[in-house]
This record gives structure tokens, sequence and C-alpha cells, in this order.
């Protein structure tokens, strides 16, 4: 018997290993503590892959609703050269979250959602550092359109 696997072309196993590449960082920053929620989304505002729990509260989801309407124009800063952007979305009158996008790679951002009382210096750190792996990973595929296949 085959297995599925060897059905597959060279080209559709080099973008089934991107794939699972950009979904282990993504995950791997979402088990921090002090975050919420990591999404990658192509410049386009496409959501590629997104991490948050489902049990969330509302607050989360009206935060991800947000993000979604204002992509493109963190998408117009970040292409004019900024590498990472941050924003305080406030959810009640005692909280807000901060919300960071990230450049990654030629087409993709990281949204990285954290805990109100987050410890942004060591997150920083990790969120920049994820944002540039995932940037080499999308930047060795021709397009990030082919990521979405």
């Amino acid at each position: 018997m085959i297995s599925p696997i060897s059905n597959m072309d060279d080209q559709a196993l080099k973008l089934s290993r991107a794939i699972s590449s950009i979904q282990i960082e993504a995950d791997h920053l979402f088990k921090f503590r002090d975050v919420r929620a990591t999404i990658l989304f192509r410049l386009d505002g496409r959501a590629l892959t997104a991490f948050y729990d489902p049990k969330t509260s509302s607050s989360i989801l009206t935060v991800i609703k947000w993000v979604k309407d204002i992509i493109s124009k963190t998408k117009e800063e970040l292409k004019h050269g900024a590498r990472s952007i941050k924003y305080n979305k406030q959810i009640d009158q005692n909280e807000a979250l901060p919300v960071y996008f990230y450049r990654t790679g030629n087409s993709g951002i990281l949204v990285v959602i954290l805990h109100s009382r987050a410890n942004t210096g060591f997150m920083e750190i990790e969120m920049s550092r994820t944002a540039k792996r995932l940037g080499i990973i999308i930047d060795r595929k021709q397009s990030i359109g082919d990521l979405e296949q």
C-alpha cells in the first residue's frame, strides 16, 4: 500500500512542510502564558492561521474583529519601514489589551494579543523572534498565496 505522503509531488510536499512550520511557530508563541491570541495574516488582510482559546471571553473575540478591521491600515504602516506596531485596545473601563503587529517577511503580518498585565519586555523579544522565523519560512515560498491552497 502506498502512503498518501508518497503520492505528493515535491512542490506539494514543500508546501505542506511550510504550512506545518508556520503552524508550529504560531502555536509555540500562543503557548506563552501572557499571550491571548496569535494570528498570521496575508498583506491583503486574509487570515492564514489563528490560535486563541475558543472558550475565551467575548472581549478577545471583539479585539480579533477589531484587528481584522484595521489590518489594512497597519499594512500600509508596515510597508513603509516599520518592523512592528503596538496598539492598546480598550476592552472595558478597567482593561486595555496590548496588540502587536509584526511584518513577517515580504507578504505577511503576525498579530499577537497579550494579556493586559503581560511582561511586554520579554514578550517583545519572543514575538520579534517568531516574526523573524515566520518571515524566513514565508519568504522561502514564491508567494504567500501558495500557502493557502
